[in-house]
């Protein structure tokens, strides 16, 4: 197992492959879709790849620096206190395992953390080309159906698709950030025109997509890199002044040529971007997640501090009945999620990693992989309030975490020039 492999110019030893490939990269939906092609599978798969992971870093303790311990330690106490809840009430070891999943992440990112850090890898570059070669190979396999119309598709199995001609979920194509941070980095250091086409790519598959979460999530990462990389990176003010202005001059022209040969297209996307502003919008998503939010925060009001654990599988959808009973309540927020099931204290143990890595971000001076990825994990709690997470982002909170506390050669967390 000492073999070497070498893919989109990393080298990796097939061991280490192997276990990213399981461990990591198989939870990235599209991803995953073009080898186990059944939600049910997936789902399998996800259950026992978790509690393996859970047992390996149990395992790991001894291992693991403080903050990690903890994280572990807390998520082992509330399964304790699961166990012994559904044992005592409900005659059943762990009546239903989507209490598991929903703080589960939790594990996942101390997991990736750690084994990044045990490799000493620096991953960055290999996952926004992975988002990158995985959209494109989707896309041409399952893509044949997309347009602009938003039409509903009937699918046996919806797996990773959005349900309409958008054809991809917005919790896959909000991953297309990374490689949009990580070119728009390049651009901003190292200009050039491969650069500029490929993040003019990852732009084109944001706006496409219409995903206004994605969209509202993108411009608060933009900005949050372009902060925070003039501040650790002052010398950078000029390319990034250079660049904005380059950029505004091609959506400029972009818009009058659109607005010239299809002047329905640019009122379909004014329309689609009115609606971010106006999320209250009658028969929209946004109304539907207000509606949601506002019925289930007086469920939560009743059970604030571990919430309403199995006993809310109990509950009646208040809202649709068009899901199965004792599948959950299946939540549009991440936030109402967390809170519904596991109360105020599962939302601290959850969200607390975010919070963490943006303290961690107001070092001296932070490399460009961890700007990238302290932009991408903190605009995850405006994602929030439209979807839950996918399990990967935390995944990518582990490695972002992994970048904050690297420390360089010299001194402290540092700019790499040859980036």
């Amino acid at each position: 197992m000492n073999t070497i492999i070498r893919i989109f110019n990393y080298r990796f030893y097939v061991r280490e492959f192997l276990l990213l490939f399981f461990c990591y990269l198989l939870s990235e939906g599209i991803f995953a879709w073009l080898f186990m092609q059944n939600s049910s599978l997936q789902v399998m798969y996800g259950k026992i790849m978790s509690i393996g992971i859970f047992a390996f870093m149990l395992y790991s303790l001894r291992k693991l620096d403080t903050l990690e311990k903890t994280y572990v330690i807390l998520f082992s106490v509330l399964m304790v206190k699961l166990v012994i809840e559904s044992v005592f009430l409900y005659d059943n070891i762990f009546k239903q395992f989507t209490l598991y999943t929903v703080i589960y992440p939790v594990v996942f990112t101390v997991f990736v953390k750690y084994i990044v850090r045990s490799w000493e890898i620096d991953l960055l570059e290999f996952i926004a080309r992975f988002y990158l070669f995985s959209y494109i190979v989707f896309m041409l396999l399952f893509g044949r159906q997309f347009s602009f119309g938003l039409e509903m598709i009937e699918m046996d199995d919806y797996g990773p698709f959005s349900g309409d001609s958008r054809v991809i979920h917005a919790r896959s194509i909000y991953m297309i950030i990374i490689p949009f941070l990580w070119y728009l980095s390049k651009l901003v250091h190292t200009p050039k025109l491969k650069y500029f086409v490929l993040f003019l790519f990852c732009v084109s598959a944001i706006l496409l997509h219409q995903h206004r979460s994605v969209w509202s999530s993108a411009i608060v990462a933009m900005v949050i890199y372009l902060l925070f990389n003039a501040r650790s990176v002052p010398s950078s003010l000029k390319n990034i002044v250079q660049f904005l202005m380059i950029f505004i001059a091609v959506v400029v022209g972009g818009y009058f040529i659109i607005a010239d040969l299809n002047p329905g297209m640019v009122n379909l996307f004014a329309e689609r971007f009115e609606e971010i502003l106006n999320p209250a919008k009658e028969g929209s998503t946004g109304n539907f997640r207000i509606d949601q939010r506002t019925i289930y925060l007086d469920y939560i009001k009743d059970k604030p501090i571990t919430g309403w654990s199995f006993e809310g599988f109990n509950l009646s959808n208040p809202l649709v009945d068009w899901w199965d009973e004792n599948t959950g309540h299946h939540f549009h927020e991440g936030f109402i999620e967390i809170l519904f099931y596991h109360g105020i204290v599962g939302l601290l143990l959850k969200y607390s990693i975010i919070v963490i890595i943006l303290l961690k971000a107001f070092r001296k001076k932070l490399t460009q992989e961890a700007i990238i990825l302290v932009a991408f994990c903190v605009s995850g709690l405006l994602f929030s309030l439209n979807y839950v997470l996918p399990l990967i982002f935390w995944g990518h909170a582990g490695l972002c975490l992994f970048y904050l506390d690297k420390k360089s050669k010299s001194d402290d967390l540092y700019y790499n020039s040859s980036i």
